[in-house]
């Protein structure tokens, strides 16, 4: 017969397990060491309408095996970044590592961990030609521990003049939004104007819904292709 603490200990091991499937420690801002939520920075942009200039989308994506996805040939932001190119008939920048993440999740995080914890700058491939023609700039990606993946801070660092533009932040998550991609992105242009970002969920931006979303967003911001 089981005694009375066995018992005590499988059922603390079994609520351990359920949990695991419920949450994403990288994508919905969850500590990966304590488990403790980090939470959902509020979205204070300043909304109002892009500038009649041209436009860039600079974005970040890790193909792969993702969270409630499986393994994907894109990437969630990359879904979404289709979508806004479609819309906005926009030039489009992706930052690729030059050190691939690996296709499986749990080494990804591994790594991811220690770039974060390491403050680490991963170096990517190519360069924006002649930033200084664009005046309204996407940025985005995905969220990570409920901030921006570190080569977006390597992004930031390669590109000071993005001060003067007018940036809209964007990405896609697992429960955390994304307003933490604004209060980094401040850090290195707190003189740029922010208007109203937008973050779906990984687990739904395939679907055509969110492409619906994708639409609204770029209307109300005055952005739509010409």
């Amino acid at each position: 017969m089981m005694n009375k603490t066995t018992a005590i200990l499988l059922s603390v091991l079994s609520l351990v397990l359920a949990g695991c499937d419920k949450a994403d420690p990288v994508a919905s801002g969850t500590d990966a060491t304590t488990g403790a939520s980090i939470p959902a920075e509020e979205n204070k942009d300043s909304g109002g309408k892009a500038g009649d200039g041209k436009t860039l989308i600079v974005f970040f994506s890790r193909a792969g095996e993702n969270w409630q996805v499986g393994t994907v040939e894109r990437g969630n932001t990359a879904i979404m970044v289709d979508y806004m190119k479609e819309i906005t008939g926009a030039d489009v920048f992706e930052i690729v590592p030059e050190s691939s993440y690996p296709v499986s999740y749990n080494e990804t995080l591994t790594v991811a961990t220690n770039e974060k914890n390491g403050k680490v700058r991963p170096k990517f491939k190519g360069k924006v030609e002649n930033i200084e023609q664009y005046d309204n700039v996407f940025i985005g990606g995905p969220i990570w521990w409920g901030e921006p993946p570190m080569i977006l801070h390597t992004f930031c660092e390669a590109y000071p003049a993005l001060k003067d533009k007018t940036i809209i932040p964007f990405g896609t998550h697992g429960g955390s939004g994304v307003g933490s991609y604004k209060s980094m992105l401040q850090q290195y242009y707190p003189e740029a104007k922010y208007l109203e970002s937008l973050g779906i969920s990984g687990a739904s931006v395939r679907d055509a819904g969110s492409k619906t979303q994708v639409q609204e967003w770029i209307k109300e911001l005055g952005l739509e292709k010409k």
